[in-house]
């Protein structure tokens, strides 16, 4: 009776018990004990019916094993192949200790992998095709992973088309870069490789300059060969982002760069870059997530849903999924309330990495502009004519304000903004009259969408400006007419969304054609949209309810889908929406100098400590200067000795000022 009990219990283990007449018998054990006793069969040469010949060594084993665990013996014996029918097989490509491993793992589903044997485990378990080898080997490369044997596996796994592990070896090269760097055998990395690297905004970088020299070191390293090649890779070097004093004295003063043509383009984009700022908008002016620098775009004021009036800006870093503090705007936190002003339906651009807003309701003649780097809002020159429902765009270096509503009818006034002195000029007026249009530049023209020529209507038509003639001309109308919207230069076409239009459209300045992109569930009148990371970003607006929206949606032109991104702390709209590149870098102490900020905040300043007393000169950056002058004052006086902004700009990084105290 003990007997039988404990019979049940074993065979309860392999048995599916049922209250009828059939059982399911389930032996998982079977398959093990098969195992072994092919394994045992080979071991005495029994039933083996072919031999492998590797090198000098001999292999008897069993077809009907070798075909069910590699797909390359399955194809030699089971078609009508010569090796079909020989007893004796001679393999290549693999030396016999090798091919002992491989089939001991074949017969017993195990193996030791090492550093030792691994590379040419994977290379022979990849030509007899035994693709669980290969995972097994894959799994110990990226364990291994170093920054000195990183580049030979990712050319094994590129050279074998295991594309997991490359993938995964790529990303250890991307968070490591400037540790692999010091190994030569990075040098030898493929052309096709080390751009599709160098390619990554996740690219450990503190500088851009880094990539470049990178990139001129692989260069010198086989220069006959892949002279040819530094265009190609060249393109995956931001050098817009690269200091303009390097710029100048490194990359341009380069022999090879000199010499090689088919890089002047590049030049050309960087220089253009560096003298009109985000009027330039490609793959290679957006930093790196680990250049200190973020590209984040800003929702500037606007108006919530019980039209109250928003003084708080809005700076928002899609990257990272955070939100960063910036200033409010300008006068707006004045010791009395009858001092405040509200901006609204202004108008906003970014100009070399500052925020120009002008015009609007109770601020019609003023212009401030703000500068990340202090957190400050700057006043500059007033516009000549007021006005709000405008515009404004960048073309050629300059500020353009556009059109608009002066408070008794809609204008054609344009003026143009100069930097470098302060001032605002008359330029040729609009064609048509119209204000709460859309405006966006593209290749030294300015183009002036839609709009209202009154209070009730709303115009198709396109407007475009050529500042080589200083003139206006038509091109091809909207699909719809609309105001209330406006627009963003991405991509060589122009995005305009907004009014009554549930849509979102595109034009194409080359072929002068419009185009529906995407269609939205609801109105967005008055909304933002601004071009960030390589993606377009849609802030606010109402809906056909004339409800304030809080969402932001984001248009990927890659996978061509529209998806949420975020929601705003509140609605708004009549906002104004730009890009900005935002500083993370933080502030480094020196032993000898001293860290200090004026009293008013207006700018960080280095001062020498001179025997435990402050000396009389202090050192600002050069771009501080019209922060100084133009703020409120710490004081009376300031000078400067040799200032010449453009010799400041290329090549020098401070400049000495004498300070007289208040």
């Amino acid at each position: 009776m003990a007997l039988n009990n404990e019979c049940s219990t074993k065979m309860g283990e392999l048995v599916e018990v049922s209250s009828g007449e059939k059982v399911k018998f389930d032996d998982t054990g079977l398959s093990l004990m098969l195992q072994n006793g092919l394994e045992n069969l080979r071991l005495e040469n029994s039933l083996t019916d072919v031999i492998l010949c590797v090198d000098s060594r001999e292999f008897s084993c069993h077809r009907v094993v070798l075909a069910a665990a590699s797909n390359y013996f399955r194809a030699m014996f089971c078609n009508d192949l010569r090796e079909k029918y020989e007893e004796k097989i001679i393999l290549k490509g693999v030396d016999a200790e090798t091919m002992n491993i491989l089939l001991d793992y074949t017969y017993t589903s195990k193996m030791l992998i090492t550093k030792q044997n691994v590379q040419k485990v994977l290379e022979a378990a990849s030509l007899f095709q035994f693709l669980r080898m290969v995972d097994a080997c894959a799994s110990f490369l990226t364990e291994a992973l170093q920054p000195e044997n990183c580049v030979g596996i990712l050319r094994l796994a590129d050279a074998h088309s295991l594309h997991s592990l490359k993938q995964q070896v790529q990303n250890y090269i991307i968070q490591n870069f400037t540790q692999v760097l010091n190994y030569e055998e990075f040098l030898e990395l493929p052309a096709d490789i080390l751009c599709s690297t160098l390619k990554s905004d996740d690219l450990y970088v503190t500088e851009e300059a880094q990539v470049f020299e990178t990139v001129m070191n692989w260069v010198r390293y086989k220069e006959s060969e892949r002279l040819s090649l530094m265009p190609y890779v060249l393109e995956n070097v931001r050098l817009p982002l690269l200091d303009p004093w390097y710029f100048v004295e490194t990359v341009e003063a380069d022999k090879l760069i000199r010499q090689c043509p088919d890089v002047f383009p590049l030049l050309q984009e960087a220089r253009m870059y560096h003298l009109s700022g985000n009027e330039i908008i490609t793959e290679r002016t957006k930093p790196r997530m680990h250049e200190f620098q973020s590209e984040v775009f800003m929702i500037i004021g606007g108006c919530t849903k019980d039209e109250k009036f928003v003084a708080e800006v809005t700076c928002l870093d899609p990257l990272r999924r955070s939100r960063l503090e910036v200033a409010k705007l300008p006068i707006t936190e004045q010791e009395t309330e009858n001092e405040n002003k509200k901006w609204v339906e202004f108008a906003c651009i970014t100009l070399k990495n500052e925020v120009y807003i002008s015009g609007g309701k109770e601020t019609k003649h003023d212009v401030w502009k703000y500068n990340a780097s202090i957190n400050k809002w700057i006043q500059i020159e007033y516009l000549n004519i007021g006005r709000w429902r405008h515009k404004m765009a960048v073309l050629g270096g300059k500020v353009y304000v556009i059109g608009g509503f002066d408070g008794m009818q809609r204008i054609n006034s344009m003026e143009a903004y100069d930097p470098f002195h302060n001032c605002w000029s008359e330029a040729a007026p609009l064609m048509v009259n119209v204000s709460s249009f859309a405006a966006a530049s593209y290749k030294k023209r300015l183009y002036v969408i839609g709009g209202g020529p009154n209070g009730k209507l709303a115009t198709d038509k396109t407007q475009c400006y050529d500042p080589a003639t200083n003139s206006w001309s038509l091109r091809a109308p909207m699909p719809v007419e609309a105001k209330c919207i406006n627009a963003a230069s991405f991509r060589d076409h122009i995005y305009v969304v907004g009014g009554a239009m549930k849509a979102l459209y595109s034009y194409s300045p080359q072929e002068d054609t419009w185009c529906l992109v995407t269609q939205f569930s609801h109105e967005r009148a008055s909304c933002g949209i601004s071009p960030c990371n390589n993606k377009l970003f849609i802030t606010g607006g109402r809906d056909e309810r004339n409800e304030v929206i809080a969402t932001v949606l984001c248009w990927d032109p890659e996978t061509q889908k529209l998806t949420e991104e975020c929601v705003l702390p509140r609605g708004v709209s009549h906002h104004g929406s730009v890009t900005l590149r935002k500083s993370y870098t933080p502030v480094q102490k020196q032993r000898d100098k001293l860290l200090f900020t004026p009293a008013n905040g207006i700018a960080p300043v280095r001062q020498r400590n001179v025997g435990g007393k402050f000396a009389s000169q202090l050192y600002l950056p050069w771009n501080v200067l019209e922060v100084a002058q133009s703020g409120p004052r710490v004081w009376s006086t300031i000078y400067c000795f040799k200032l010449d902004l453009q010799y400041l700009l290329m090549k020098k990084r401070e400049v000495a000022f004498g300070i007289k105290y208040l």
